[in-house]
């Protein structure tokens, strides 16, 4: 499949093949120049139209860039305290890297990120601008060959659904339980921050492979999160040995499905170290896996379970 970039510059290539062309019958034809040009002015303002789709694809295409607005108290418009800016800047960028290691590695909190995706996920300050404060962030995606999703926009989507969950306590149990401890605790301390520097903020994310998505947490939703996080802070993390069979599996996205020997269905996300193993097993076979369970026990005790696959070995 290809790039978006390089579709533009295939149409281009085309519309400058069809100018070529057209120019040479006409000319053929012994037809003046003037209505030679009245003929092929469609196609040249064609093909403007395009190189600008093009210079445009290519503003945005190699990075998400990410508007984050505070509103500090008791300041001008443009300033902000320097305790305020790190917090709420430090804040952001450990909760986006705890998604990403659920999403490309393992929701457990326990042992180090890798290096490899903190530095993919990493937010650079690109400006700032005045109207409160705001602080222009962007994250790079690597080279793009492709149409797919780069994992840059999959991790601050699932950011995005994040905040946007987190006015409906069962939505909100069901995503933390998906993205494990780390991202509750990075959730619970940013929320924290925010209520106790009294700084309302403001996302705007602009991405080329996803509608623009904007989310506000003024200082009195954040506390409401804070509060509603807390009771979700029973947390456990089970390793668990199991024998079955392997009955789906979806690489893109990372999706597993394992039925037991006793008949019980598991369904879960493949974890970064299992996802080569299982491109190889190959579907109904007889198989042990190594299982991540992740447990948390949110309001009035509602329990929720995620499963990670973290190894798979096929058995004789």
């Amino acid at each position: 499949m290809m790039s978006p970039q390089d579709w533009m510059d295939r149409k281009i290539r085309e519309t400058e093949s069809i100018i070529k062309d057209t120019k040479e019958q006409l000319s053929v034809l012994d037809i003046p120049d003037y209505v030679q040009s009245l003929q092929i002015s469609s196609f040249k303002r064609r093909l403007e139209d395009l190189k600008k789709v093009k210079k445009e694809i290519e503003m945005v295409s190699n990075r998400e860039e990410m508007v984050l607005t505070m509103h500090p108290p008791n300041l001008p418009s443009g300033k902000i305290s320097v305790r305020a800016f790190t917090s709420v800047l430090s804040g952001l960028q450990n909760l986006s890297d705890s998604i990403a290691n659920t999403l490309f590695n393992q929701p457990s909190e326990k042992g180090k990120i890798p290096q490899d995706i903190l530095e993919q996920n990493e937010f650079i300050l690109r400006e700032t601008k005045a109207g409160s404060f705001k602080a222009v962030l962007e994250v790079k995606h690597p080279e793009q060959h492709t149409l797919d999703e780069p994992m840059q926009s999959q991790i601050i989507g699932e950011l995005f659904k994040l905040l946007e969950s987190s006015d409906v306590p069962d939505q909100l149990a069901e995503l933390i339980s998906q993205l494990g401890p780390r991202t509750l605790k990075n959730y619970i301390e940013w929320t924290k921050s925010i209520k106790e520097l009294n700084t309302s903020i403001e996302l705007e994310w602009t991405s080329l492979y996803r509608s623009p998505s904007r989310i506000s947490l003024n200082v009195e939703k954040a506390e409401r999160i804070f509060k509603t996080l807390s009771d979700f802070s029973n947390t456990t993390e089970t390793e668990i040995k199991i024998i079955g069979r392997l009955t789906g599996a979806n690489i893109r996205i990372k999706n597993f499905e394992i039925v037991t020997d006793e008949g019980e269905k598991i369904t879960g996300r493949i974890s970064k170290d299992a996802l080569k193993k299982i491109e190889n097993l190959g579907l109904n076979k007889k198989c042990e896996a190594d299982l991540l369970k992740v447990t948390v026990i949110g309001p009035a005790n509602r329990e929720k379970v995620s499963w990670t696959l973290r190894d798979i070995r096929l058995l004789s």
